[in-house]
């Protein structure tokens, strides 16, 4: 995470072959600083380490989609987002202090790949073997450090962009299912259900329900 302050000029870069993805938030206001001390984030320092864990962009994308819509009672909804992204933030600064760096970079290489193949991963046996770990040293160190299991992460990332697809695109629900890593379309039904409470046909509509404006 980058904290710029009031009146810092704001200069970032990133490669276009790491497919980054940005996220930024605008916040003001006379409790700024103790909000950011509430949570043991400096206000004086720029740069945080915070993880790679999936809740990150799923609480980005309910802001874009609560600013988008604008429903009752959003602004409240956005200001406890937000302590959301800081409170998670200051437990991965406390417990991250707990854990070597050569594990967490580890760790970080792990979720990279994954948020590029998630689609079509198969083994976390076969991915510890190419890095020369045991299974068992890095589900377990990848649990500690994300607090999901590899396959839970995965499992996060396939349902989270099969959600973008259901609400930005026509696809059916089989092709979707192949887009996000599942050849069984009843299957990715049941999981999908099983993530988020409803099916995928019924989450396509209630998204479409809410996007029509009163």
């Amino acid at each position: 995470m980058v904290l710029y302050h009031p009146d810092e000029p704001q200069k970032y870069f990133y490669y276009a072959s790491d497919k980054t993805e940005v996220y930024w938030i605008h916040f003001t206001g006379s409790e700024v600083k103790s909000l950011l001390s509430l949570y043991d984030i400096s206000d004086t320092e720029n740069v945080f380490y915070t993880g790679t864990v999936p809740d990150y962009p799923q609480l980005f994308r309910q802001i874009i989609q609560e600013l988008q819509l604008c429903r009752p009672n959003y602004e409240e909804l956005l200001s406890l987002s937000l302590r959301h992204i800081f409170l998670m933030i200051n437990r991965y600064l406390k417990e991250g202090q707990k854990t070597g760096s050569g594990i967490r970079d580890e760790i970080e290489r792990a979720t990279h790949y994954f948020n590029e193949n998630y689609h079509s991963f198969t083994s976390i046996e076969d991915y510890a073997r190419s890095r020369h770990f045991s299974t068992c040293w890095f589900i377990r160190n990848f649990k500690q450090i994300v607090k999901v299991t590899p396959m839970q992460y995965i499992l996060s990332l396939r349902m989270m962009n099969a959600q973008n697809l259901l609400e930005n695109t026509d696809y059916t629900i089989t092709e979707i299912a192949e887009a996000v890593g599942y050849d069984n379309p009843l299957y990715f039904s049941r999981l999908f259900h099983k993530h988020t409470g409803v099916s995928p046909s019924a989450y396509r509509n209630l998204h479409k329900e809410q996007a029509i404006p009163d």
